[in-house]
């Protein structure tokens, strides 16, 4: 039988799968986030700040249960293991996060906020370029260069590939193709602010 996930993985670079888990997981995975108070990273001309973990330091016991029905469901990522992930909280009108590649295999997002809290439904999702970061760039070249990526996806006539927004969805997608968020735009309010998880898998 033919794996439906590994087959648009190996077809596009990603996969998308939605209403993995219960309603009620996602409304208290937003709602701990919203809340949270222990900010670790400000994306001020973006627009969000992160909430990090690692395998070590969850911040919300319900990520442990959360990390391993993921990691236990897809054949995909059951030679991986997780390394460390990030829940970002968006303003409620953002830029978001700008495009970049990660240093892991497989990253795994989660976007939990309620589809009627969105406010332009062009916006809030993600676009997936059809380019992988160069094998030469250093990590800081390909993640956090913003300029230098812009240019190489001009240059090298990238597609992007936009994944629209969708509550309770899982987009899992190969960490080395650009990415970027497709701007924010939701309704106002704490209870609105569009939030997503995002959980980094690598090899050994």
């Amino acid at each position: 039988m033919i794996d439906p996930v590994q087959y648009a993985y190996d077809k596009d670079g990603y996969a998308i799968i939605d209403n993995f888990f219960f309603d009620d997981v996602c409304d208290e995975l937003h709602s701990l986030a919203v809340n949270h108070e222990d900010i670790d990273d400000v994306y001020a001309n973006e627009g969000y700040h992160s909430i990090n973990f690692d395998k070590d330091n969850l911040p919300f016991p319900i990520l442990s249960d959360i990390i391993t029905a993921i990691h236990n469901e897809f054949n995909i990522l059951k030679n991986l293991k997780f390394e460390r992930g990030w829940a970002f909280v968006y303003n409620n009108t953002a830029k978001g996060v700008t495009p970049h590649a990660d240093p892991a295999s497989i990253n795994v997002n989660l976007w939990v906020t309620p589809y009627e809290c969105v406010k332009d439904r062009t916006k809030n999702g993600l676009i997936i370029y059809d380019k992988k970061s160069p094998e030469d760039w250093t990590w800081d070249e390909y993640n956090s260069d913003v300029e230098r990526v812009t240019n190489y996806l001009k240059e090298s006539n990238a597609k992007p590939r936009h994944i629209p927004y969708q509550y309770n969805r899982l987009l899992i997608f190969d960490s080395k193709y650009f990415h970027r968020t497709c701007g924010v735009s939701m309704w106002g309010g704490k209870r609105h602010r569009r939030v997503n998880y995002t959980f980094m898998f690598t090899g050994d």
